[in-house]
């Protein structure tokens, strides 16, 4: 645990005393939300990272099974596109 000091706009401030107080019952119990509230957003930007790439976890491919797959279907694009211009 570390600790600092942070400044704080008014009412930011005030909304985060008042929800430790509706949470915990008090405000001594600052610091245990703001560090719920910081924590929560760095997983979700987190989680946004890992949406926006190709879709690693919903698959069972290892890396490099995927980027041969990617890879082989890409050709097979190109080729295909290559064909149907030259009127093959």
């Amino acid at each position: 645990m570390v600790k600092t000091t942070i400044n704080l706009d008014t009412e930011v401030y005030r909304e985060l005393v008042e929800e430790a107080v509706r949470r915990y019952g008090t405000t001594k119990t600052l610091s245990r939300v703001i560090n719920e509230k910081l924590k929560k957003k760095i997983h979700e930007k987190e989680g946004s990272i890992v949406d926006r790439t190709a879709g690693m976890w919903k698959t069972k491919e290892t890396g490099v099974e995927y980027t041969r797959r990617i890879r082989a279907e890409e050709e097979r694009r190109l080729k295909r596109l290559w064909n149907e211009r030259s009127g093959v």
